[in-house]
């Protein structure tokens, strides 16, 4: 089968959507289908560090908002394909595929609403050629704006990770003092400012940080003002395929998101498949699909420093709680959110939404 995914960017850029993209390309390659990804390349960014022969890097030469300007996108979608997959929010693969001639069938993975309304009349055109929108959780239907109106052809399908590269991460060491991890932008919503504050609770805690994102400075400066700065390390912008040595000196991962901007988190289902327990907070999305409080983590309310931090408390004092709990989490992870149950399930979907509809244009020059 010939698969067609139009991605805003792809694999070294880190993010969920990247990620997600990545998988499904590179599992259902494995499986011998022919997998062509269209993304933007921003002009003065790193190119792959490894060969990547199944990608057409459009580059881009600035932004308007938070849009790629990049005209060869349009002409980068005239690939031959069997079904073409459309990752939203992005409205230049939108563009792309509205001016795209063939009748190949579009399958549309829901991440999340366009913040830009302006956006939404494009959005609902794809939506409405759509033979079925993926979501990867009910709640996301639930929260949705954009998806009134197409709930009769939406399908549930979790996201997932390739377990494979997390399965060496060895147990934390006893010795010195409990580590717990942050991976995500720093960005308001996503509660690192609470995090820190509840550091300050628990003085025999130390905190690794990766990401980087307009908090940073802020966040840096707050470190110092709570006296917490000795005991976090900041690595800003950190190779993805390197994180699992970063995993490997943590004992729990913690996501302190105050919105229901974070959606779903990818990064937990790393830390589960590492065998690590995560402590989340009662976002009303996915994540609490993810994480079973008392089983595969904690969960504590939205910006309560004072819990979060006597939830970072249990975990770094009881070693034993954690083993446990990730053990069960790796195991959770493994039966509901891989990435081999992931691409077979699409995989199911294209073939169903196919049927006999062919595309033999022939592309550009």
């Amino acid at each position: 089968m010939r698969i067609l995914h139009l991605a805003k960017y792809y694999w070294p850029r880190a993010g969920g959507m990247e990620r997600v993209v990545q998988s499904l390309a590179e599992g259902s390659a494995a499986l011998g289908h022919d997998v062509q990804v269209v993304a933007v390349q921003p002009l003065g960014r790193p190119g792959p560090r490894r060969g990547q022969s199944s990608v057409t890097r459009v580059f881009s030469f600035g932004q308007l908002g938070a849009q790629e300007i990049a005209p060869g996108y349009i002409t980068g979608v005239w690939q031959k394909a069997d079904i073409i997959h459309v990752h939203h929010p992005h409205p230049l693969a939108d563009v792309a595929y509205m001016l795209r001639p063939g009748s190949a069938p579009v399958v549309v993975t829901h991440h999340s609403d366009a913040w830009r309304t302006l956006y939404h009349p494009l959005s609902r055109l794809v939506l409405r050629r759509a033979s079925s929108i993926v979501l990867p959780s009910q709640t996301h239907l639930a929260l949705s704006r954009e998806l009134r109106g197409f709930e009769q052809k939406t399908e549930i399908i979790p996201f997932g990770i390739d377990e494979s590269r997390w399965l060496d991460v060895p147990p934390p060491t006893s010795d010195g003092m409990p580590r717990a991890l942050f991976i995500g932008r720093l960005v308001g919503w996503k509660g690192v400012d609470i995090l820190l504050r509840a550091l300050e609770r628990v003085p025999d805690l130390r905190l690794d940080v990766i990401g980087t994102g307009p908090e940073a400075a802020r966040l840096r400066t707050l470190a110092q003002a709570l006296a917490v700065a000795d005991r976090v390390r900041w690595f800003g912008e950190y190779p993805n395929e390197d994180v699992p040595r970063r995993m490997a000196e943590c004992n729990f991962l913690v996501l302190p998101s105050t919105t229901a901007q974070e959606l779903f988190g990818l990064v937990v289902l790393e830390a589960m498949a590492a065998g690590r327990p995560v402590i989340t907070t009662a976002v009303p999305t996915a994540i609490r699909e993810v994480n079973v409080p008392g089983e595969t983590g904690l969960e504590v309310p939205m910006r309560d420093v004072g819990a979060l931090a006597e939830a970072m408390r249990t975990l770094a004092a009881d070693p034993l709680l954690c083993a446990r709990m990730g053990g069960v989490g790796r195991e959770r992870m493994r039966q509901q959110f891989g990435q081999a149950l992931m691409v077979d399930r699409h995989l199911m979907l294209y073939d169903r939404v196919r049927g006999t509809v062919s595309d033999d244009r022939v592309p550009l020059p």
